[in-house]
Order: C-alpha cells, then sequence, then structure tokens
C-alpha cells in the first residue's frame, strides 16, 4: 500500500503495482482538463487494466475540452497486444492522441503521468514499481510539461494504431 510521505500530505511513496494502479486511477478521476502520459511502453500492468481505460474513457467524455496526449517509447508491444487504452484512442481519436517518441529526454528511464497543472504520478524507472504520486506537485508538473510538451512536437503517429474508416 502507498505511504503518505511526511513531507507533504497530497505526496504517496508507490513501491508495487498495486500502488501504482491505485493512485493512477485516483489522479485520473479528479483530472478535468488535461492528461500527458509518458511511457516506455505504455505499461499493461498500470494504464491497461479495465478501471484505468474506464476511467479515462469517462474523463474523455466529461468535456469537450478533456485532452489525452500519449508518447510512447515502443509502440510495437501496443500493436501486438491489443492493449485496451491504444483501443481506446483508435475509438477516441480526437480526445486521445498516442504519439511514438523520436526524441528521447534527458532521464531516459523516467515514466510519468500529468494531471491537470498540479498533479503528477512518476515512476523512477520504468523497469521497476518505485515512484511516487504528489496530488499538490505544479512545481514539477510544470517543469516536466516543458519536457513533454518538447518531446510531443517531434512525436510521430503510430501508423499500425491508425483506424481507417472507410
Amino acid at each position: 500500500m502507498s505511504e503518505a510521505s511526511s513531507v507533504s500530505p497530497e505526496l504517496f511513496l508507490l513501491h508495487s503495482v498495486g500502488d501504482f494502479q491505485v493512485e493512477s486511477l485516483k489522479l485520473v478521476q479528479q483530472t478535468r482538463r488535461s492528461i500527458a502520459i509518458l511511457s516506455r511502453d505504455l505499461d499493461q500492468l498500470v494504464y491497461g487494466s479495465s478501471e484505468f481505460v474506464e476511467a479515462l474513457s469517462n474523463f474523455s467524455r466529461t468535456s469537450r475540452y478533456a485532452q489525452v496526449q500519449i508518447l510512447v517509447k515502443n509502440s510495437k508491444q501496443l500493436v501486438e497486444t491489443g492493449h485496451q487504452l491504444a483501443k481506446l484512442h483508435q475509438r477516441l481519436s480526437s480526445k486521445i492522441m498516442l504519439r511514438k517518441l523520436t526524441v528521447e529526454p534527458q532521464n531516459t528511464d523516467m515514466g510519468f503521468m500529468l494531471c491537470d497543472t498540479d498533479a503528477l504520478l512518476y515512476k523512477n524507472d520504468e523497469s521497476s514499481y518505485k515512484g511516487f504520486a504528489n496530488f499538490n506537485a505544479a512545481i514539477e508538473v510544470k517543469r516536466l510539461r516543458e519536457t513533454f510538451d518538447y518531446i510531443w512536437q517531434y512525436g510521430e503517429p503510430e501508423p499500425e494504431l491508425q483506424q481507417l474508416f472507410i
């Protein structure tokens, strides 16, 4: 179970996949305008659970201003496994945008989810479940959002995830 930090009551230290699942769901449920996700392969256990995908779907449909941007380093696994979030992207492509990284961030091991301008789920290393969730992290979110926006502009759509309507 995630533990509240002694530094802040809105900072939670995460040590397991269950911690990431619980906190990512809380973050999506409280978000009002924008979500930005940077991930190596869009971790199936965290971002592919039916609860998370349903929450993201609900978020996307709540407001015409709601927007989700997803950057992945490796899109091959998304295509091969039929990732639930990739399928949601295909159905709601105007609300949920997904691109493949072409430019790496300075810290190539990290992964994160930014919610609005103040909430953050941060994974120190994509190969392990260690990190934190902070529901009051405006300064960190601003810095990471700048990095995300820079990388986003160079990201490329994944042709195999595009749906052709005829």
